[in-house]
């Protein structure tokens, strides 16, 4: 066991305790008085050196301290003057040259969103009344980035698909879209209606889903789905 403690604070306290025992009678103990004498002078060195720290590292919080709060103001003053520059360029004639005189980037051009992802992980139910509700997924398919998606289908014997109608994006209560055919006729029953999804944000179309085949009133009146040539039940 170490009889000197690990910390420097501790280490110096440990001195200021044991310097004037060791004074006393330096030589019952093995010591001189020289010894014992620039010991002492060492601790007082130290200690002025370790409270000069502790004052240091006072101001220095301080002191940064001081820098967040001023460079906080800075920040809101140059914002607002960046800000009212950029308002003043966009209603001249030539706002580059504005934007040159105060040697600030003119804004980038706007990226249009992405579209929808291709729709995938088709899933199907019979209603009641006889339609047939298709749901899927997609990637950046949120309504609210203005996500929408267009349905297709082809009945049997037709040659061509036809567009039906139009679904929302996913929402945050829903995280797939949904689409209700309620015109799908009993005659496509064994046969199967097909459908393909295609997303869409504004005028940026997304990829086409596979050609889902949708079999209803089949195996007990329910319906199943056909997706890349697998056949799953609803």
């Amino acid at each position: 066991m170490s009889v000197l403690p690990d910390t420097v604070i501790g280490q110096i306290q440990f001195c200021e305790v044991h310097n004037p025992v060791w004074a006393g009678a330096p030589a019952a103990i093995g010591l001189t008085a020289g010894q014992v004498t620039a010991l002492t002078a060492a601790t007082v060195t130290a200690r002025k050196s370790f409270n000069d720290a502790q004052s240091a590292r006072a101001l220095s919080k301080a002191a940064t301290t001081r820098l967040g709060t001023d460079a906080r103001v800075m920040r809101l003053q140059v914002s607002d003057l960046i800000r009212q520059i950029k308002a003043f360029a966009e209603l001249q004639a030539t706002p580059g040259t504005v934007y040159a005189a105060a040697q600030v980037p003119p804004p980038a051009a706007p990226t249009p969103a992405a579209a929808p992802g291709k729709p995938t992980d088709f899933a199907v139910s019979l209603e009641p009344d006889g339609s047939v509700t298709l749901t899927w997924g997609a990637s950046d398919s949120a309504a609210s980035l203005g996500a929408f998606f267009t349905i297709s289908r082809k009945l049997p014997g037709q040659a061509m698909f036809s567009g039906i109608g139009g679904a929302p994006g996913s929402t945050a209560e829903s995280r797939r879209a949904t689409f209700t055919d309620s015109t799908v006729p009993a005659t496509a029953a064994s046969a199967g209606a097909q459908y393909i999804v295609q997303g869409f944000k504004g005028s940026r179309a997304g990829k086409v889903s596979d050609a889902v085949v949708v079999q209803f009133g089949v195996d007990g009146g329910g319906a199943s789905i056909v997706e890349g040539g697998l056949k799953m039940a609803a």
